[in-house]
Order: structure tokens, then C-alpha cells, then sequence
């Protein structure tokens, strides 16, 4: 196993590692990125081998073990002018079945402003490349993995976080009737937003040999429209892992590809993008509710937990059970639908197939509700103007 810093002179590693040691032993953030070697100083962290790396910056902490085959196994937020207590157990790209072998580490880049660190991994025959990506300015890790060879077999694989403790729960929001369109903010997040997921695990099914996720480390921030699903810092700590890869193309493939994912219980939810558009090559806005009604981690939370629906037009409202939600068998789900210029039919969908439609002759709102079945994974909620533009909510999920 080999390790070593390339682009650093001895005494600037030197340098570097003597500073860093001395702000770690605080516990303050240090003002650009620095990294140490040997038993983190993270509160609670697991990383104890002489050889593991705390990479330390303005907004986090982390640590990589290669006892753990380069898992980063350690995470701690800024929290009141020092880092807090380890909030990750670990996280990692799964390739499937079969375990990873660590073969190098290589630290390709570092300097007070950015940080690379490069892993070369075998799993099954076949050779992994990952990166970590970090920049001082932006609070989160670019994690991207590369099989060198495409397999033929297809995986089900990506990234997966486990925490050390639940997320924080927030409101259920599933008593819907005071909130009906009051705290829903309308939106165009810029392509690289990518789809967002509620679930730690961002496996999927394939045969690509690339895969890439954000790490959100610190708030999911205000959404910079300028970079790949880069946030800034705020007062409130939270994490949150991401696809990068945006949606883009036909809107029946896009759905199609969804609705089968659905269907496997996978907890992925719709986004909207520039590059999302309809047969009339129109580009949706994404709704997601927002009690404070900002965009920015209400919107980026709401959105990533499905309490959201995308549209060309038309406007789908929860009455009890958000999107997102979970709906008990044989309670009752209902939604309010509204459009400016009419409303010309509205659907319900089940596990993939519509089973219940009404026609609505041009009434700017109507609402409408269907009891919930048992044995069923997901529903869905669909509305179409008089212009034709349609809006889709995200599922259902059923007990």
C-alpha cells in the first residue's frame, strides 16, 4: 500500500501538517483546507490507525481509513465556532456483491483552496478508481467512481451513506388541509441540480462504469445556479447525499424510468431542470413546500424528502398526506388542483398504471380524493390544463 502527497515539497507537507495539528487540537475550523495524518481528532470519530487522514476545512471535518478499504468513516459539521461530534459511520461506493481491496491512496491535489485525494480499489477482477473532491469555498465532497473496465454484468450499485444516529426528524406534514398552497414556493433549480433523494443509498440499477453523488455537508444551503449542486454555508447543520447526474430528455422516458424505480421501493423522487422538457420542448418549474417559504434548505430539504411536484402549468396541492408521505391502506388521500387558465381532466396513478380520472370542464380548482388500497407500493397524482400542460406529483408511498 503506497501513500504520498504529490505537488508538496517536504517542508511544506511539514508545514501543513504541524499547523493543522496544532488547529485540530482546538477543534476551531481552520481558514483554508489542511490535512493530518494519524488518530483523527473528531469527537467520537472511528478512524484510529496511524495511517488514516482527517481532511479539515472552513465548513467540516472528515476522516478516510484505509483499514476500511478508503471509506470515509468519520464526518463532523461546524457547529458554534468548532466541529461537533462524528455524525457518520460510514460512506462509500457499493458495487455490489463482493468486497473492495484498497490498493493505493494518492493525494493529487492540495492546497489551501482545493483538495484531491485519489483511491485505486479491485472488487471482483475488476479496478475502481474513486475521488474525493473538496473545495474550501463550498461545504461538501464531489464523490465520483469509475470501474476502468465497464462491467458486463449490471450492477446495482452507487454510493451509500450510513449515519451514526437517524436524521433529525422533522413535521410529518401529513395533515395537509391548513397548508394547502400557502407554503409551496415555485422554482427552476438549474440543470446540474440533478435528482434529489430522500434515502442515504444512491445505488441504482446498470451497467455504466461512472458514478457521481454530492455530499452536502453543513446546510444544503442557497442553490448557486452557476455550479454542480454547490451550496453555501448557513446556521443550520445538516447532510444531505445527491446524485449529480441531471434530468434531462424525453419527459415519458424520464417518467417511465421513475415510475419503474418506484416500483421497486427505490425512494427517489422528480426533479425539474432547463433540460426536462415536454413535447412542446417546454421546461417545467419544480414546486416543493416551504414553510418559510425560501429558497433555499427548505426548498432543497422539502425537494429532496418528495414533499414536491414538477409542472408545465397546472398546480397539484396534498390535502391530507404529502408528497413524499406515507398513507395508511384504506385511509383516504386527498388533493386540491388549480390552474389560471382552467382545468381540463385530472388522473390517479397506481403502481404504474392509472386507474381513476376525472374530466373537469375549465374549473380553475377542484378537489378530489380516493381511498387508499392495501397491498399497493406507490400512487401518484396527475392534472392537465385546458392548454394542455400537465403537472406531476411525486408518489405516495403506501404502508
Amino acid at each position: 500500500m503506497r501513500f504520498y502527497k504529490s505537488g508538496l515539497s517536504l517542508l511544506a507537507a511539514m508545514v501543513l501538517t504541524a499547523c493543522s495539528s496544532n488547529t485540530a487540537q482546538q477543534g476551531t475550523p481552520p481558514a483554508g483546507i489542511e490535512l493530518v495524518r494519524g488518530p483523527t481528532q473528531i469527537a467520537g470519530g472511528n478512524a484510529r490507525g496511524s495511517e488514516d487522514i482527517t481532511v479539515r476545512t472552513p465548513h467540516f471535518t472528515f476522516a478516510i481509513s484505509p483499514a476500511s478499504q478508503g471509506a470515509l468513516v468519520d464526518l463532523a459539521l461546524v457547529e458554534n465556532g468548532v466541529f461537533g461530534k462524528d455524525r457518520i459511520e460510514s460512506l462509500d461506493f457499493v458495487p455490489g456483491e463482493g468486497e473492495l481491496s484498497l490498493g493505493e491512496v494518492t493525494i493529487t491535489e492540495h492546497t489551501a483552496e482545493r483538495l484531491v485525494i485519489e483511491l485505486k480499489r479491485q472488487w471482483n477482477g475488476h479496478t475502481l478508481l474513486s475521488r474525493y473532491e473538496v473545495s474550501r469555498d463550498h461545504p461538501g465532497i464531489k464523490l465520483s467512481t469509475q470501474l476502468q473496465a465497464p462491467p458486463k454484468e449490471a450492477l446495482f450499485a452507487g454510493y451509500r451513506l450510513q449515519r451514526n444516529e437517524p436524521a433529525q426528524p422533522g413535521p410529518s406534514y401529513n395533515e395537509m388541509s391548513r397548508m394547502v398552497q400557502n407554503h409551496w414556493t415555485a422554482a427552476q433549480p438549474q440543470n446540474p441540480l440533478g435528482e434529489l433523494y430522500e434515502t442515504d443509498d444512491l445505488r441504482r440499477s446498470g451497467k455504466a462504469g461512472e458514478f457521481s453523488a454530492w455530499l452536502s455537508a453543513g446546510s444544503l444551503g442557497g442553490l448557486l445556479s452557476d455550479k454542480e449542486m454547490y451550496t453555501v454555508a448557513s446556521d443550520q447543520a445538516s447532510l444531505g447525499l445527491f446524485e449529480l447526474n441531471p434530468a434531462a430528455g424525453s419527459l415519458d422516458a424520464y417518467l417511465s424510468a421513475m415510475r419503474q424505480r418506484w416500483d421497486r421501493g427505490e425512494r427517489v423522487y422528480l426533479s425539474a431542470s432547463p433540460l426536462l422538457k415536454d413535447g412542446r420542448q417546454q421546461s417545467a418549474k419544480l414546486y416543493a413546500y416551504t414553510p418559510k417559504g425560501r429558497l433555499s434548505a427548505d426548498f432543497a430539504a422539502a425537494a429532496a424528502k418528495g414533499h414536491s411536484f414538477i409542472s408545465f402549468g397546472p398546480e397539484i396541492y396534498p390535502v391530507t398526506t404529502n408528497f413524499g408521505g406515507v398513507a395508511a391502506p384504506y385511509s383516504e388521500t386527498q388533493v386540491e388542483f388549480r390552474s389560471e387558465v382552467g382545468l381540463a381532466k385530472a388522473e390517479v396513478w397506481l403502481d404504474g398504471k392509472q386507474v381513476a380520472g376525472w374530466n373537469i370542464n375549465g374549473a380553475k380548482w377542484f378537489r378530489t380524493g380516493v381511498p387508499v388500497p392495501p397491498n399497493r407500493t406507490w400512487m401518484q397524482w396527475v392534472a392537465e390544463d385546458k392548454q394542455g400542460n400537465r403537472a406531476y406529483s411525486n408518489p405516495i408511498w403506501i404502508e
